[in-house]
């Protein structure tokens, strides 16, 4: 009777499907970003692999391949100065090519890329950190961690980045 019972036991539990069921969990403090919410998700993979490519691209100066990804008007918030610049995507060549100005050379280090979106926003931001190393016209180089925060909004363009810069040992 045991060995019957072991039996109708095992059969039940191999009988038994498994079923994955994903959650979306929110989680963190809304309180400054735009449209408030209830807590952040995690966005896509694809949104951070967009916001990588714009990194990479700009150390090479591919203004192509950044103008693919960007909306007709977006704002630069640099690390310094604390001034907002609204570029069009008609001027974006000419402000690549200034912000370049002063380097032979970028080399872009991606450490992570980590995409979230308030929960039940279809606006996302990818956290993007990364050394950067310039090596500068007049000879001098330099390496930089740097963190840009990359808005995409729902029609896959980025509309805002924020950049902060820390000196790298």
């Amino acid at each position: 009777m045991k060995k019957i019972l072991f039996l109708l036991f095992i059969m039940s539990i191999i009988g038994c499907e498994t079923k994955t069921v994903e959650v979306e969990k929110s989680a963190g403090i809304v309180e400054r970003y735009p449209g408030g919410g209830d807590g952040f998700v995690m966005a896509s993979t694809e949104d951070a692999q967009m916001a990588v490519d714009l990194i990479l691209a700009f150390a090479d100066k591919d203004v192509e391949t950044m103008k693919e990804s960007i909306a007709d008007t977006s704002i630069y918030l640099p690390p310094y100065g604390g001034k907002a610049m609204t570029t069009y995507l008609s001027d974006f060549e000419d402000v690549i090519i200034a912000l370049h100005e002063p380097y032979d050379s970028i080399k872009r280090t991606l450490w992570n890329a980590i995409p979230i979106k308030v929960k039940g926003s279809e606006n996302s931001s990818v956290t993007v950190s990364f050394k950067e190393d310039r090596f500068y016209k007049d000879g001098t180089e330099e390496s930089l961690r740097i963190i840009d925060r990359i808005f995409i909004n729902s029609e896959k363009k980025v509309y805002r980045i924020h950049q902060w810069i820390a000196e790298l040992e």
